[in-house]
C-alpha cells in the first residue's frame, strides 16, 4: 500500500471517532479501538502526522498509549464545541490540554491551522473616509494587546494599502481610511482584516460574519468631480469597495437622468426628417 493510500485509510479510520463513538456501547469500542490500533501500529509517520489535523493526531495520540478516559473526553469536548486554548512558543502554536500529558510537540503544532476570528459591526461613508469598524483576535490565542489592520486589496493588480486601526472601549477597533490621501486608485478593492499577536499574523476577508444592526446595501459617495466609489457586499458575502473614474460631469449625469420618455420622444419628432 502507498503511503498516500495509507494516510487516506488513517484518515478514514479517525474520523469514525465522533459522536458516532461516543454512542458505541464498551464492546463496540472496544473492537473499533483494537482495529485502530492495528492500522496504526507504533504510530504516526512523519508524511501521516504532516497531513492529519490536529483532533485526528490527537485521537491517534490517545489510542497508541491507551488513554481510553482522555480520548472519550477529547471527542465530547469537540461534540460539545468547547475550545482548547492554545500557547505561542517561538511563533508556533501550540494546542493546549491539560488532561493530555505527553503528547509530542509535533502533534500538538496547531500554527497552520489557527486563522482570524472577526465580526464586522458597521461601515459607512464618514465625509470621504472610509469607517470600518469591528472585532478580530487570532482564533484561540489570549493576548493582551491584539494589533488589527484593514487591507484594501485590488482584485486585479493584488496592490495592497493598509490602514492601523484604533481599540474602541468594547474590545474592537475602528478604521477610517481616506481613500484619496492614500493614492486608493480606481478598482475594485477587497476589504481583507488582519490581527497580530504574540508574533503571529494572520490575515482574512473580512464582512462575511457581521453585527445585527449593519446595513447591507450598496452606499456610495464622491470623493471628488470625477471620481465615485461605493461599499457593497460581494455574491459571497465579503466586504468590497469599488472606486471609478470618469470625465463626465456629475451634473451632466444629473440632467440626463431627468429625461422622460415624453421629452425624449418630441426631440425624436422634432429631428426625425434629418434622421431618414
Amino acid at each position: 500500500m502507498s503511503s498516500d493510500c495509507a494516510i487516506s485509510v488513517l484518515h478514514d479510520v479517525l474520523r469514525v471517532y465522533d459522536h458516532r463513538f461516543l454512542d458505541m456501547d464498551d464492546e463496540q469500542r472496544g473492537r473499533l479501538l483494537q482495529g485502530t490500533r492495528q492500522v496504526l501500529g507504533e504510530g504516526l509517520s512523519d508524511a501521516a502526522r504532516a497531513s492529519l489535523p490536529l483532533a485526528y493526531r490527537l485521537r491517534a495520540f490517545c489510542i497508541v498509549h491507551g488513554l481510553d478516559d482522555e480520548l472519550e473526553r477529547l471527542i465530547r469536548d469537540e461534540v460539545e464545541g468547547v475550545k482548547a486554548g492554545a500557547v505561542v512558543v517561538g511563533g508556533r502554536v501550540y494546542a493546549l490540554h491539560p488532561y493530555l500529558r505527553g503528547v509530542p510537540r509535533q502533534d500538538a503544532d496547531i500554527t497552520g491551522e489557527v486563522g482570524v476570528e472577526h465580526r464586522l459591526d458597521a461601515v459607512s461613508w464618514h465625509g470621504k473616509k472610509l469607517r470600518v469598524r469591528g472585532h478580530a483576535c487570532i482564533e484561540r490565542i489570549e493576548a493582551r494587546e491584539t494589533k488589527v489592520e484593514v487591507l484594501l486589496r485590488e482584485r486585479r493588480t493584488g496592490v495592497e494599502h493598509r490602514f492601523p486601526a484604533d481599540p474602541c472601549e468594547d474590545g474592537g477597533f475602528e478604521v477610517q481610511a481616506d481613500p484619496g490621501a492614500s493614492a486608493v486608485g480606481p478598482g475594485r478593492w477587497d476589504v481583507h482584516v488582519s490581527a497580530s499577536a504574540l508574533g503571529v499574523t494572520r490575515t482574512a476577508r473580512f464582512g462575511t460574519i457581521r453585527g445585527d444592526k449593519i446595513k447591507t446595501e450598496p452606499q456610495r459617495r464622491g470623493l471628488d468631480s470625477t471620481t465615485t466609489a461605493k461599499i457593497y457586499f460581494t455574491k459571497g458575502g465579503h466586504l468590497a469597495v469599488l472606486i471609478r473614474t470618469g470625465k463626465k460631469h456629475p451634473r451632466l449625469r444629473a440632467a440626463l437622468r431627468r429625461i422622460t420618455p415624453r421629452v425624449l420622444a418630441r426631440v425624436i419628432d422634432k429631428h426625425r426628417p434629418s434622421l431618414r
